[in-house]
């Protein structure tokens, strides 16, 4: 059973595609952070609405030739850094 747990973009945080690149700018610290390809993925996928991982390791497996584990275990990898860095939110969809 997947987790209720779906991912968006923090709404606080400033963004930008460079030349297919995302660079984010995180609140309260104002760092900038250049995110790879993989991140910049993840990042427009939750660009207008939050995402569960099974999504997100859909669009990774679309945008990039991987085996699925490997799309999943960036994905985990990724959020967990975006979640640190208050680049991405988590929301519990109780349905």
């Amino acid at each position: 059973m997947e987790s209720k747990v779906r991912y968006l973009r923090n709404p606080l945080c400033a963004g930008r595609i460079i030349s297919g690149e995302a660079f984010v700018v995180t609140p309260g610290d104002n760092k900038l952070h250049r995110l790879n390809e993989t991140a910049t993925c993840i990042w427009n996928t939750v660009a207008t609405e939050a995402k569960s991982l099974g999504e997100l390791v859909e669009a990774l497996l679309k945008e990039f030739n991987v085996e699925r584990e490997k799309a999943l275990y960036d994905s985990e990898l990724c959020l967990k850094d975006f979640i640190e860095r208050k680049i991405i939110v988590t929301e519990n969809n109780s349905e």
